[in-house]
């Protein structure tokens, strides 16, 4: 029987759109070589009817139940995104309709746990080597964001152990996955893969935005020379008052010029543009954006190592979980043969100890003894089993001689009665 698979990540405001980008497939994903561009037409999305900007819907979902005027916080957790899939042979025995009755009945157990209102979208990827749905929770309660106390330690533990009994209940076959078992350690290594090829994915998408953010920036900054229309010198007037006779006006130019309201607009818009960039470039000399690049770039490094090393380990959690496989399966065969042999120890011991005594009374006492021996040094063992499975197929064998002896008296007796009363007449 299959696993189901169910694995949750937390996302916060700057997660939101390379997610998105992800998601509905809006840029072209240089990081995951699994995506299939051919069969992306198919891809659907559950809760939206077409693509959605992301940031603008979870703030919608938020305000709507908002109580309280308390800013959210920017590294909130704003949507807890949970995947759901199983094993590509899951997948294979499905039909179409019945692979996404799948998806439809595992967004039925979101919404109904969560909220439907709550949920941001619901996401089928089928352009992936397993067909899987990307489902975003708003975790609001009571008027604000809980994200810690929704999804706590005891939630997550009910929903591997839920989730997979009411998909069973749709009619699914599908089963929780072993605890410590290392197919768990390989579905977490493909789901950290998974991960962070969509982190390094993000993280592509910031740094190409920070290249649209400069230049928006330096738009408003003429590349030629600015020439400005100028009217004249301001002149100012003085009056000079005589004790005697009408005073002296003169008048007398400045260094300022006179410029029309437009060319005064034109500008302040400059003035304010070189300010911003000013600004934005005293900014980025300490943290700028080819130092910025540098940090994502190394950033990205780091998750490609990370993205290397989880697919060596799920290579070697793979090998190791073949060769437990085939360790399992030699001694699930080990395990057979010695059953055969115990079952046959049982039987020979039997038929010996039944020869070698004087009655049937006797062989049962001796049998009895023998039998208690081995269940006191073995309370648990094979030989036990068998014997009971003896004793069990003995007492249905002699429930059917009984009934065949009742059956046979049955038969007899018409035969005797009409014997005696042929002798009476």
């Amino acid at each position: 029987m299959s696993y189901a698979v169910v694995r949750m990540v937390k996302l916060k405001s700057h997660d939101l759109k390379g997610i998105q980008f992800h998601n509905q497939r809006e840029r072209e994903s240089k990081t995951n070589p699994d995506i299939d561009s051919s069969n992306t037409e198919n891809n659907y999305e559950l809760v939206n009817e077409s693509n959605i900007d992301y940031n603008k819907r979870v703030k919608e979902i938020i305000e709507s139940q908002k109580e309280g005027t308390r800013k959210t916080r920017k590294d909130a957790v704003l949507v807890n995104e949970f995947i759901v899939t199983s094993d590509a042979s899951f997948f294979d025995k499905l039909s179409p309709a019945d692979e996404r009755k799948f998806f439809e009945e595992s967004l039925s157990f979101f919404a109904e746990r969560y909220g439907k209102q709550n949920i941001a979208f619901s996401m089928v990827h089928k352009d992936e080597k397993t067909p899987h749905m990307h489902v975003g929770v708003v975790p609001m309660r009571d008027g604000r964001l809980q994200g810690k106390n929704i999804f706590n330690r005891q939630e997550l533990l009910w929903l591997q152990e839920e989730f997979p009994k009411h998909m069973q209940k749709q009619g699914f076959e599908l089963q929780r996955g072993e605890k410590g078992s290392n197919r768990e350690h390989i579905e977490t290594a493909k789901f950290k893969q998974m991960a962070l090829e969509r982190q390094i994915e993000t993280l592509e998408n910031q740094l190409a935005d920070k290249k649209k953010e400069l230049l928006a920036v330096t738009e408003d900054i003429p590349t030629e020379e600015l020439t400005i229309r100028v009217e004249g010198h301001e002149v100012k007037t003085q009056v000079k008052q005589k004790i005697f006779g009408n005073a002296e006006v003169t008048e007398k130019e400045t260094a300022n010029l006179v410029v029309q309201p437009k060319e005064l607009k034109k500008v302040e818009k400059m003035i304010n543009a070189a300010n911003r960039v000013r600004s934005d470039y005293e900014r980025l000399l300490k943290t700028d954006i080819v130092q910025e690049n540098k940090a994502l770039q190394e950033s990205l490094d780091e998750l490609f190592d990370d993205f290397h090393h989880v697919q060596k380990q799920n290579n070697e959690l793979y090998k190791q979980n073949k060769a437990l496989s085939n360790e399992v399966m030699s001694l699930k065969a080990t395990v057979s043969d010695l059953r055969d042999e115990i079952e046959k120890l049982y039987k020979t011991t039997k038929e010996f100890l039944k020869a070698r005594t004087e009655d049937a009374r006797a062989f049962k006492t001796t049998f009895k003894q023998f039998v208690d021996d081995v269940r006191a040094k073995i309370p648990y063992g094979e030989f036990k089993r068998v014997h009971e499975r003896e004793a069990d197929n003995d007492q249905v064998m002699n429930m059917e001689r009984v009934k065949n002896m009742a059956k046979e008296l049955d038969q007899k007796k018409p035969s005797a009665r009409n014997k005696s009363w042929d002798m009476e007449r």
